[in-house]
């Protein structure tokens, strides 16, 4: 399916502009690096720009980052000035003026270059956009720079923060799309920008296109020992795994697990898992390396049970492709979570507590009983059938075939801070 667009729409990027919809023939795909590397973005950009090929759609990249000298000046004169005036402040090159000016630019060419009738601009972020356009402009990400700050470093924004709050609102008030990843995420920012368009379009299975299959069968439904335990996550989120670890240590002597971690290795943590402990740190692996893409898939067709136990976020992409491959869940429970497969799931548990006894109790329970564990696995793998790059962009192109002349203001608000 080719999306089409119909009649003419002010654009909210410049009052005095007008942006012409129709066939979608070309997409400028805009982000922060090499929109080919699989590595880049849990492999967002890699995947979305191999399925808008597949429909031969023209995809014509363009990489956003600064040149590396800029970054470093910035890193090692700029950047340190700022934090003497605003010293705990999160600001990073990323989110500095600076790179916002130069990213605004480098939007701004692409536009002048690569537009015209039929081309759509995606921008695989929200904190820009161009600063005017002919095309339709979509931007992608999965939560804003207030929201992580406010919940995820759970405090107020400082005043530079608040300047870049403000940059990254008057984008999305620029651009005719905003795409959100996670349903909450799009749900608060439509409260806090009513006159916005905010969708949450579905979640997506982040399969590398050589990966094999999922088993054809739940694993538990085969008699094996040890039980898998699966543990996927980057070192930021090290405390889950450091509980995890603890509750392996709880688990009953007649009940054999083993435990594979990927994403975080032995220097990562404060101390080595003790000898006994059937653990395995297989720190990093990278899919675009035959070899670790083969260990990667090996281990999560392998696995009974992922489990993600820490206490502010977890690897949502990750939990979601074990589930692709029949792996029931134990989780704790987030609220994007909730938001897309309600407040009690079919393939696995909530975690009631967030202690190694806790979840000792909750890894046991479920491991005691094969067959429900077996169906549990099945109800993962049927949960997420339809999380994929097709259907994300059959929806994206029917999401801009509804725009109309009345969709949208002449400002949006900045929401408070």
């Amino acid at each position: 399916m080719i999306g089409m667009f119909r009649g003419t729409v002010r654009s909210p990027l410049s009052l005095h502009s007008e942006i012409t919809l129709c066939a979608i023939k070309r997409v400028i795909l805009c982000a922060d690096g090499d929109s080919r590397d699989i590595n880049l973005w849990s492999n967002i950009p890699f995947l979305l720009g191999a399925e808008l090929e597949r429909r031969g759609i023209e995809l014509i990249r363009v990489n956003l980052q600064a040149p590396w000298l800029i970054r470093r000046l910035w890193r090692y004169s700029l950047g340190p000035r700022h934090k003497l005036r605003h010293w705990h402040t999160s600001i990073d090159f990323y989110r500095s003026r600076t790179n916002h000016w130069l990213t605004t630019r480098r939007l701004d060419r692409a536009v002048r270059r690569h537009g015209g009738p039929g081309t759509l601009l995606i921008n695989l972020s929200i904190s820009c956009a161009p600063s005017k356009s002919t095309i339709p402009v979509v931007l992608l990400s999965d939560w804003s720079y207030h929201h992580y700050i406010n919940e995820r470093l759970g405090r107020e924004p400082d005043r530079a923060e608040r300047g870049t709050i403000a940059r990254e609102t008057a984008a999305m008030a620029r651009a005719s799309l905003v795409v959100v990843l996670f349903p909450e995420s799009a749900a608060r920012l439509q409260r806090q920008i009513p006159a916005g368009r905010f969708r949450f379009l579905g979640h997506v299975i982040n399969d590398h296109p050589l990966a094999p299959p999922p088993p054809a069968q739940p694993p538990a439904a085969t008699l094996h020992r040890p039980w898998r335990l699966l543990f996927v996550g980057r070192p930021r989120y090290l405390e889950g795994l450091e509980l995890l670890l603890q509750a392996v240590a709880l688990l009953p002597a007649d009940l054999p697990v083993q435990l594979d971690a990927i994403g975080i290795g032995a220097p990562d943590l404060a101390s080595p898992p003790a000898l006994q402990l059937p653990v395995h740190l297989h720190g990093y692996l990278s899919k675009a390396d035959p070899a670790q893409r083969h260990t990667y898939y090996s281990l999560l067709n392998q696995a009974d049970l992922v489990i993600t136990a820490s206490s502010g976020w977890g690897g949502f992409s990750a939990t979601v492709e074990a589930m692709h491959r029949r792996t029931a869940v134990l989780t704790a429970p987030y609220a994007e979570f909730q938001a897309l497969f309600g407040t009690t799931i079919p393939f696995g548990a909530y975690l009631p507590e967030l202690t190694p006894a806790a979840l000792a109790v909750a890894i046991t329970t479920q491991l005691r009983e094969p067959d429900r564990l077996a169906q549990q696995q099945q109800a993962a793998h049927t949960a997420v059938l339809e999380f994929t790059w097709e259907v994300f962009v059959d929806r994206l192109l029917a999401e801009l075939e509804t725009l109309t002349s009345n969709t949208w203001p002449s400002s949006i608000p900045v929401p408070a801070t």
